[in-house]
């Protein structure tokens, strides 16, 4: 009993060593991409938008996924966070990227708390896909951002006329929370770590096509839920 013992606890030990450096082989872009998996599946799954937003995914021209904004405020409001954004050609079916990217707000009035949020965007033509190949842009100021449409499907009278749509959820409470007048900028250094070469995000957009495992499996993963 004691030597059954001793070999499932180095059978979990072995598995557990295995699997930590599995991560530890993962690089920090790797981890932004696998992280952003976790939320994409999130969203698919929520049963109030699930429909409609699978349907949307699939007519959108990009996406956008922020793992995690962090929100924090009492009277001035910080929020900040990385992500990710991917473009895919209507012709060929085939997806560009990612590009790395950066969220930054700063404001003043009536907000209080802290909120962590997961965001994604759908780019849904080449306005939308436009103002993320620039090196940074104002959400309100430059493009404005509708929510996506909820239900288990998109219903024949919503008029989808918008550049981009935005599904969200968050943990903690925060009042006052809004993405007007944050900044997007391109998060240079993860670019030039994840391509070996400094590179904009108008270049990785329009021409770097996804080769990278990780991605691979995320652009895999957006097929499954368009379909």
């Amino acid at each position: 009993m004691k030597k059954e013992i001793l070999a499932f606890v180095l059978v979990m030990l072995f598995t557990l060593s295995v699997t930590g450096f599995a991560y530890a082989e993962l690089t920090n872009e790797e981890t932004k991409i696998e992280r952003s998996m976790v939320v994409l599946e999130e969203m698919a799954s929520r049963k109030d938008q699930a429909g409609a937003f699978s349907q949307l995914l699939a007519r959108a021209e990009g996406i956008v996924i922020y793992p995690k904004l962090v929100n924090i405020g009492w009277g001035i409001g910080i929020m900040f966070g990385d992500g990710v954004v991917l473009r895919k050609d209507r012709t060929t079916q085939e997806w560009y990227g990612p590009a790395f990217i950066e969220l930054k707000t700063g404001s003043v009035g009536l907000q209080a708390g802290i909120q962590e949020v997961s965001l994604v965007l759908l780019l849904m033509d080449e306005k939308g896909l436009d103002v993320f190949k620039r090196t940074d842009f104002e959400i309100g100021a430059d493009i404005s951002i509708a929510p996506g449409p909820l239900g288990d499907s998109i219903q024949a009278d919503v008029d989808l006329n918008d550049s981009i749509y935005s599904y969200s959820y968050s943990k903690g409470i925060y009042a006052g929370f809004t993405l007007s007048g944050s900044i997007v900028r391109a998060d240079t250094r993860a670019n030039r770590n994840f391509y070996g070469e400094s590179i904009t995000s108008e270049e990785i957009i329009n021409n770097k096509q996804v080769d990278n495992e990780v991605v691979l499996n995320l652009v895999q993963m957006i097929r499954q839920i368009s379909q």
